[in-house]
C-alpha cells in the first residue's frame, strides 16, 4: 500500500523548494541578455505564411515565423558586446567582436561554399557593420589586401587576381583609381593612372615580349596619343616602327596630349573653360616663349606666363593649386600640365 498523500492548507502549504510565481518585472529580468551567454535562436517571419494570408490561402502546415541565425558570445543590455559567433541564415559565419549589436573591430566572415564547407571570405577591421581598415579579402575575383572603406575597397591595396594579374595602387569605391602598377601573366607591365577601373590618364606601358615601351595618354582603358621607345636595359630589338619626321615632335605630341585632357576635363567637369584652337596656339606660343630645348618651364615662371595670356589670377588660386599638388618652385611643367593649370586657374576652380 502506497504512502498517504499530505496536502497542507494555510502559511504552512508552500513548499519553499517549489520556486514561487514570476511577474512580469521578474520574467524580463530573467530573460535580459547580460554578459556571457549560451548560443541564443533567433525567429525571422515566414514570408510564406504572410504570402499566403493576403491570398487567403490555407496556413494549415505554416507558422508565421521561422528559425533564423543563431549567436553565441557576450551581450550587454540585450546587444551584441565583445567577441562572438554569429550564424546567418544562409550559413555564413561572422566571429569576431561587436558593438552595439553590430559588426566593429576584429573579425573574420566565412561563406559557404558550393561544396557545402565553410571558406573564409574577409578578415580585418570592421567598422559599424561595414569593412573599413585593413584586410584580406578573397573571391572569385582573386585575392585583396590593402585598406577598405564604407565596406569597398578603398585607399592603397594589393589585387591577386586568378587569371595571374597582380595590381598594386590606390583603389577607390572597390575599383582601381589613382596611380599604380598593373602586371601582366605574361611580363607586360603598366605603370600609370587609374579611374573607374580603367587606365585613365598618363601611363606607359612596358611590352616585356617586344623590349618596347608606350608612353602617353589613356582614356577609359584605351591608349589616345603617345610615342613608342626602346626599353631600357633591353636588347635588340624584335621588330621596327617606322621613324617619326616631325619638326618638333616633342612639341606635337605634347599638343596631342593637352587636347586629349582638354576633352576629358571637359566631359568630367561641365562648366570647365574651354578653349577653342585660336585659345590653343596663343597658349601653346606663350609657353615656347619661356620654354627651353626640353620643352619645359619652370614653376616660378608660372604667373608670369600665364600673365601673358591676359588671364587675370585671382588671389591665392595658383598658390593654392601649386600647394595642392606638392609643386615646387625650381620644378619642371610640361606643355600638357600647362594646359591643365590654365584650364584651372581660367575656371576659378
Amino acid at each position: 500500500m502506497s504512502d498517504p498523500i499530505t496536502i497542507l492548507i494555510g502559511p504552512d502549504s508552500i513548499d519553499p523548494d517549489r520556486p514561487k510565481f514570476q511577474g512580469s518585472k521578474a520574467k524580463f529580468a530573467l530573460a535580459e541578455k547580460e554578459g556571457s551567454r549560451k548560443t541564443v535562436f533567433t525567429m525571422v517571419p515566414n514570408k510564406e505564411y504572410y504570402k499566403n494570408l493576403k491570398l487567403n490561402n490555407s496556413n494549415a502546415n505554416t507558422f508565421s515565423h521561422k528559425p533564423g541565425g543563431k549567436y553565441k558570445g557576450r551581450w550587454s543590455k540585450n546587444k551584441k558586446e565583445g567577441f562572438g559567433t554569429q550564424t546567418y541564415t544562409n550559413g555564413s559565419v561572422y566571429e569576431g567582436e561587436w558593438v552595439a549589436d553590430v559588426r566593429h573591430g576584429k573579425g573574420t566572415y566565412y561563406v559557404m561554399s558550393k561544396s557545402k564547407k565553410l571558406v573564409k571570405q574577409y578578415a580585418g577591421d570592421w567598422v559599424n557593420d561595414k569593412r573599413e581598415g585593413l584586410g584580406v579579402w578573397t573571391g572569385d575575383k582573386g585575392r585583396y589586401e590593402g585598406e577598405w572603406l564604407g565596406g569597398k575597397m578603398e585607399g592603397k591595396g594589393k589585387m591577386e587576381y586568378t587569371n595571374g594579374e597582380v595590381y598594386e595602387g590606390e583603389w577607390k569605391s572597390g575599383g582601381r583609381d589613382g596611380m599604380g602598377v598593373l602586371g601582366l601573366e605574361n611580363g607586360d607591365k603598366y605603370i600609370g593612372m587609374f579611374k573607374n577601373d580603367k587606365k585613365d590618364g598618363p601611363g606607359r606601358f612596358e611590352y616585356y615580349s617586344t623590349g618596347k615601351v608606350y608612353e602617353g595618354e589613356w582614356m577609359d582603358g584605351t591608349p589616345k596619343c603617345g610615342e613608342f621607345k626602346n626599353m631600357v636595359g633591353v636588347g635588340q630589338e624584335t621588330f621596327n616602327l617606322p621613324s617619326l619626321t616631325l619638326t618638333d615632335a616633342n612639341a606635337v605630341l605634347g599638343e596631342a596630349v593637352a587636347g586629349v585632357r582638354q576633352n576629358k576635363a571637359e566631359t568630367a567637369r561641365p562648366g570647365t573653360a574651354k578653349f577653342s584652337s585660336d585659345d590653343m596656339s596663343q597658349i601653346r606660343l606663350a609657353f615656347s616663349n619661356f620654354s627651353g630645348e626640353e620643352d619645359l618651364i619652370k614653376v616660378v615662371n608660372l604667373a608670369e606666363v600665364i600673365g601673358s595670356l591676359g588671364i587675370q589670377l585671382q588671389e591665392g588660386v595658383l598658390e593654392g593649386l601649386l600647394e595642392k599638388i606638392g609643386a615646387e618652385m625650381d620644378d619642371d611643367i610640361s606643355y600638357p600640365e600647362f594646359v591643365d593649370i590654365v584650364v584651372v586657374v581660367a575656371s576659378g576652380v
